[in-house]
This record gives C-alpha cells, structure tokens and sequence, in this order.
C-alpha cells in the first residue's frame, strides 16, 4: 500500500515470542518454528492505533489489510527460505 512509512514486518525472538507490525497496528504474538514448520499464534488485534499514528495514516482500507494480513500469518504452516526471501505458506 502506498505511499506507506509503516510497512509489515514479523519480528521473531530466540525465544518464540514476536511483534507483528502492521499497517497500522502491533499485535504480539508466540511463533512456533521447526525446520519447515511454524505455526504464528498472534493476539488480537488491539481496538486503539499506536500513539505515534497520525491523522489520516490508517484509512480504512488499511485497517482491514491489517485484519487480513492477520488472519493469513494465523494459517501459516509452513516456511523456507528462496534466495534472499522468506517464504510462509498454508492452507
């Protein structure tokens, strides 16, 4: 979605636990990961945007990208790497 200064972005810890970054809003989450299996468990989306979101910048089309983009990484089961990206695949 452009023009964007917020992009999506999965942040994974050694431990397992993530920040998923959306268009507008940051959903915590536990990420699960073998060695071709994941399974993403975010929470919810939260109800009020990030304090540094300025007016105008989450639309309303961007706050459904987030809820889909969500539930999309939710049905994550599979990931490999193909060249310098990162592949997620499921169902």
């Amino acid at each position: 979605m452009r023009p964007a200064k917020r992009v999506p972005i999965l942040t994974v810890a050694p431990d397992g636990n993530a920040t998923i970054d959306l268009w507008c809003k940051t959903v915590r989450a536990r990420v699960e990961l073998s060695e071709a299996a994941i399974k993403i468990e975010p929470e919810p989306l939260p109800e009020a945007l990030p304090a540094m979101m300025s007016d105008g910048q989450c639309t309303p089309p961007r706050m459904s990208a987030d809820a889909d983009l969500l539930a999309a990484l939710a049905q994550v089961t599979e990931w490999r790497k193909q060249g310098g990206s990162l592949v997620l695949a499921g169902p």
